[in-house]
């Protein structure tokens, strides 16, 4: 079933798969009103929905013009979905209801590109334009999804399905059970089971973590910020906390949360030139980019990387890339495979030409080197998921560092071995041990830098390759269905969960 699950989310984005999320959600809220099941008005649930789209696509579209700049036209529908889900239904006959909707979508989007420092929006844009409606014209957010329990099911399946597919189910927990924990410590004993039945089935608890919390451009980015940021939000979201008389809604947790993110994290949105591109394997190329100024990241960590398109596919125009870089290097560099069913997206990367620019941000991931220089690691890279080992080996040479390190690296055939003139710098100036796994059709293997092994990399294979498996750390990267195997391979030899670290690459 999982390995199902896997397949049907790496032909999706993170954004396409928010999108059918939250749309999901809508078309369920409408039944449940043509229905009577809730309070609902189809009517006014379709025109608040119209309004949010287009009030938005509207701001966003005239800031892109003036400003120009790349946008995402997939989180233009993200925020006005959002919105349409958490306001109260426009209703014609109140024209405040239809203000309110049309300012919280213009606050939101304008957020994004008014409300910046260094280049980087703070405030969670929905979260923003609820709470600049609620002031405007006294409508606060009512989260009506998250008060629908025909609605739950959907609103749990759908959003373990989202961050499952982000990585983000732990930032997720820990952002529940703080609301939880939250709710327990100041509720009198008398009245806990109402309370945790409330929060539970009628709050906007499980839909705010799984809809909001995940954003990722004002989320905090590190592993631990990334928990406190998700701390922060559910102790605050809980209906009982307050400073006087001021008490805490989503929204504004939400609000107070990202200012702590902010602080947190990697900061601003990079703009990019194009400066040259190298063919590194068969079908891989490198493209080599010039940044506005430099990129302060940890060797294996990644970007977002926006593109501008004159049309874009059903997997929009923004990417997630590793750096394949080192963070001591003048210019950033990526890594990409190409296929003949590729997206509109790489098609574009493959027409840029030489000073066109692209757009980076949210640098993050954790995929990176542990600080204990003694440890011993085994890197197991797949294909293109060679790139944050090339980040990590380039950044060593440059430091001249020597760790104990193997590196197993699988392929269909040499032809697809990528950066062979690095890791034969890293066999002989670092002492690394290279070992090319290569499945199909070997090619020609002889060329390769190190040890070639023919077939696939099974556990008897893995064993005989690293003799003391036992005492070394884990990294594997690849795609998806890649890093699923080698985990089990681990897994069967021996190896414990707490010491294999994954970066798979799952189409976000």
């Amino acid at each position: 079933m999982m390995r199902l699950i896997r397949r049907a989310l790496n032909g999706v984005t993170m954004y396409r798969l928010m999108v059918y999320y939250l749309g999901l959600l809508f078309v369920g809220g409408l039944a449940a009103g043509m229905t009577g099941a809730t309070f609902l008005d189809p009517a006014g649930l379709l025109l608040s929905l119209v309004l949010a789209v287009a009030s938005a696509w509207v701001t966003n579209r005239l800031f892109s013009i003036v400003l120009k700049l790349p946008t995402n036209s997939e989180s233009v529908h993200i925020t006005a979905l959002i919105l349409a889900l958490i306001m109260p239904p426009a209703d014609i006959a109140d024209p405040t209801t239809l203000a309110a909707i049309v300012l919280a979508s213009l606050a939101a989007i304008a957020s994004k590109f008014i409300l910046t420092i260094g280049h980087k929006h703070i405030f969670n844009p929905v979260a923003l334009g609820a709470v600049v409606a609620g002031i405007g014209f006294n409508t606060p957010a009512l989260w009506w999804v998250g008060g629908t329990q025909q609605l739950l099911p959907l609103v749990i399946l759908g959003g373990l399905l989202v961050g499952y597919k982000i990585e983000r189910l732990g930032m997720i927990a820990v952002y529940i059970l703080s609301n939880l924990a939250a709710v327990i410590a100041t509720t009198p004993p008398g009245m806990m089971g109402m309370a945790l039945q409330q929060t539970l089935l009628y709050s906007p608890l499980f839909f705010a973590g799984f809809a909001m919390l995940t954003e990722p451009l004002t989320a905090a980015h590190g592993r631990w910020s990334r928990h406190v940021y998700a701390a922060i939000v559910g102790v605050l979201s809980c209906s009982n906390i307050h400073i006087g008389t001021l008490y805490f809604s989503p929204e504004m947790a939400f609000l107070v949360a990202n200012i702590y993110a902010w602080a947190a994290s990697p900061k601003g949105r990079f703009k990019m030139k194009l400066i040259g591109v190298e063919e590194i394997a068969a079908n891989c190329y490198e493209f080599v980019f010039q940044s506005d100024r430099a990129l302060k990241f940890r060797a294996g960590q990644y970007l977002d990387w926006t593109l501008g398109l004159p049309k874009s596919d059903t997997r929009g125009n923004r990417r997630t890339f590793t750096i394949a870089s080192a963070p001591g290097a003048t210019s950033v560099r990526v890594g990409v495979k190409f296929t003949p069913d590729g997206s509109e997206f790489k098609r574009g990367l493959l027409e840029m030409q030489e000073g066109d620019p692209i757009y980076g941000s949210q640098i993050a991931g954790t995929f990176v080197l542990p600080r204990q220089r003694e440890k011993k690691l085994l890197f197991i890279a797949g294909g293109i998921g060679i790139t944050p080992f090339r980040s990590m080996i380039a950044d060593l040479l440059e430091r001249g560092e020597k760790r104990d390190i193997v590196l197993v690296y699988a392929n269909r055939s040499a032809d697809e071995v990528a950066y062979r003139e690095l890791l034969t710098r890293a066999r002989s100036e670092l002492g690394m041990k290279v070992v090319y796994a290569v499945s199909g059709a070997p090619g020609d293997a002889s060329t390769l830098p190190g040890t070639v092994v023919e077939g696939r990399m099974d556990e008897t294979k893995l064993r005989e390759c690293v003799p003391d498996l036992d005492e070394r750390r884990v990294y594997v990267s690849g795609a998806s269905a890649m890093v699923a195997g080698f985990r089990k391979t681990l897994r069967n030899c021996g190896v414990r969960r707490r010491r294999i670290h994954t970066d798979a690459f799952s189409g976000l």
